[in-house]
């Protein structure tokens, strides 16, 4: 990744270079923001222009030793750390540095990447991944050595909302007074989760979302969509380039997503619980995360059925089966049950989030959506 290959942040970007070049590079910062805004990529950019021996004045330069290693994320003096857990090939016991080789070939394939799809990529999308112990006395091993090449060691922390609490004790001292030319690249999409003893230590980068146009030119020049196709993509995702990305390769789970949510209301709808049970239990089956996106995609729905009630139809940005399927649902999301719906959903999310027994949770949230459906307006 270069400066140039992230899309949009050109105001942060700007920042960091005057930063750098000014010597000021601060110890610990932490960029917040979802995959959309492209934290983890700047992140990534940011630390290859640290390290770059012939920095030029707007990004690295692609030509030495430095840029060289970084074209396959192989450079010594930056270690990556990340949430995981056990899976088929490692059993117990587990740390970043088991899945090294999985997570560059990740980066490296679509930097662009989820939570969710990092999970899929480690197979483990039913387990609670995280940032472990083991990890911590890494960084601190890591950290006591001399660097190999470069005057700065960078260590990269992906999602550390995901750090383990019980092993925060262990980073707090090296996060408020590092080594000599220690820089921390902290990378998260949730301030709330994210324990304040490790905040307090830390400059704070808010990553703001990219403009639609910068998504389209994106799409354009760096991923060879064309231009009518990536102005359509562009207008359905409403920004997101991940959401652009799926829908270039036309995502099977997402359509999973859709049908199964169709389902789902339809047997609320009619009230049978026979199917709505059948349905539950077949649901439940899949990993936390999983549930989680599925949620956040009945979300999606009921916001888009609200801007369809309220003839808002070119911020409806969906299109075949989906754009059918709101315009026929949007009557029965209206004004007297569509907060108590998004409510009961966010609270879902944070009982998936606290380990609740999934088949209970959406038992229960779908007798809830029976009810609120038949709300009359």
């Amino acid at each position: 990744m270069f400066f140039r290959d992230v899309i949009g942040q050109k105001t942060l970007v700007k920042r960091l270079i005057r930063q750098t070049s000014d010597n000021r590079i601060s110890h610990a910062q932490l960029f917040l923001g979802t995959a959309d805004t492209g934290a983890l990529p700047l992140a990534v950019a940011y630390a290859r222009f640290i390290h770059c021996t012939g920095r030029q004045t707007d990004d690295a330069c692609g030509k030495c030793l430095s840029c060289i290693k970084y074209d396959k994320l192989g450079h010594p003096d930056i270690h990556h750390f990340f949430p995981s857990a056990p899976n088929d090939e490692f059993k117990k016991d587990v740390s970043s540095k088991l899945f090294t080789d999985k997570w560059r070939s990740l980066i490296l394939e679509n930097p662009y990447f989820t939570y969710y799809q990092w999970l899929r990529k480690l197979g483990v999308e039913n387990k609670q991944a995280i940032i472990s112990a083991e990890d911590c006395n890494d960084i601190i091993r890591q950290l006591g050595r001399k660097s190999f090449e470069s005057p700065y060691r960078i260590v990269l922390v992906y999602m550390i909302e995901k750090l383990f609490h019980s092993a925060a004790p262990k980073l707090l001292k090296v996060l408020e007074e590092p080594p000599p030319n220690t820089v921390f690249l902290l990378v998260s999409e949730n301030k709330d989760r994210i324990l304040n003893t490790i905040l307090s230590r830390t400059q704070i980068i808010k990553m703001p979302f990219p403009q639609e146009q910068e998504v389209l030119d994106a799409l354009i020049h760096k991923y060879g969509l064309p231009a009518d196709k990536a102005k359509q993509i562009s207008f359905l995702s409403g920004g997101s380039i991940t959401e652009a990305l799926r829908l270039s390769r036309q995502d099977e789970e997402h359509m999973a997503d859709f049908e199964s949510f169709r389902e789902w209301m339809r047997h609320c709808f009619r009230n049978d619980a026979a199917k709505i049970l059948k349905w539950v239990e077949i649901t439940s089956k899949g990993g936390r995360e999983k549930q989680k996106s599925f949620l956040l995609y009945g979300l999606k729905v009921f916001r888009m059925c609200m801007l369809s009630n309220y003839k808002l139809h070119s911020l409806v940005r969906l299109e075949g089966e989906e754009h059918k399927f709101i315009q026929g649902f949007a009557p029965f999301v209206n004004h007297k049950n569509t907060l108590q719906i998004v409510g009961a959903f966010n609270e879902a999310i944070t009982h998936l989030e606290r380990n609740a027994n999934p088949r209970i949770l959406f038992t229960d949230l779908s007798f809830d959506v029976v009810r609120l459906l038949h709300v009359k307006t």
